[in-house]
């Protein structure tokens, strides 16, 4: 029921993210996309994987969603491209990888540094991060209360509330070096945004 609840809550924004970062990725690219979900939103991009000859692996650390994403993927398209483990990101081993990909789960990481440094070892010499995820462009006590209630009210965890500059001070202690930082849709003092890092060299 769960995994219902997140598509339905979730899947129309996290597709259009997902569109992006197919766009910028290179032809034959090997992606890592951390908390995957359902897969919802990237069977939505189903085509685009195809297109350009992508391969996904997918992680994920809630079973229900695991099992979902799994299961709609046997059935489609991607079978043979994209792939889900049960997995923490701080235990993940595959690479190396052309891009590892965040799609609104790097605000849920209890240990986000430890996480962008976990991955930076696991990127290709020339790979990237890719992140998106809506950032309240202003302080708002009421959003940092509400995200806490919507978990309790919809099981599903919405996150921290995340900050433009607290966002680029945690990649720039990982190492990491900011590309691109552009507004996708902006929503009063919430934006939802995508980020490109690369390693410094």
């Amino acid at each position: 029921m769960r995994s219902f609840l997140y598509d339905a809550l979730i899947l129309r924004l996290t597709a259009r993210w997902y569109a992006e970062v197919l766009e910028r990725l290179p032809e034959d690219a090997v992606m890592l996309d951390v908390g995957i979900g359902t897969a919802g939103a990237l069977l939505a991009n189903a085509e685009r994987v195809l297109q350009k000859r992508l391969r996904v692996t997918g992680i994920d650390i809630d079973g229900d969603y695991v099992e979902r994403a799994r299961r709609r993927l046997r059935d489609s398209s991607l079978a043979e491209r994209a792939e889900v483990r049960l997995e923490s990101v701080y235990d993940h081993r595959g690479g190396p990888y052309d891009a590892v990909y965040f799609s609104a789960s790097f605000m849920l990481l209890p240990e986000p540094e430890r996480a962008l440094r976990h991955c930076r070892a696991l990127l290709k010499p020339d790979g990237r991060m890719y992140f998106t995820q809506t950032i309240q462009q202003r302080p708002s006590r009421f959003m940092e209360r509400l995200k806490p209630v919507l978990k309790r009210f919809t099981s599903i965890d919405f996150g921290q509330v995340t900050y433009a500059e607290a966002f680029k001070a945690q990649l720039d202690a990982a190492d990491l070096a900011l590309e691109e930082f552009t507004l996708l849709s902006q929503h009063g003092g919430r934006a939802s945004c995508l980020a490109v890092a690369a390693p410094r060299d």
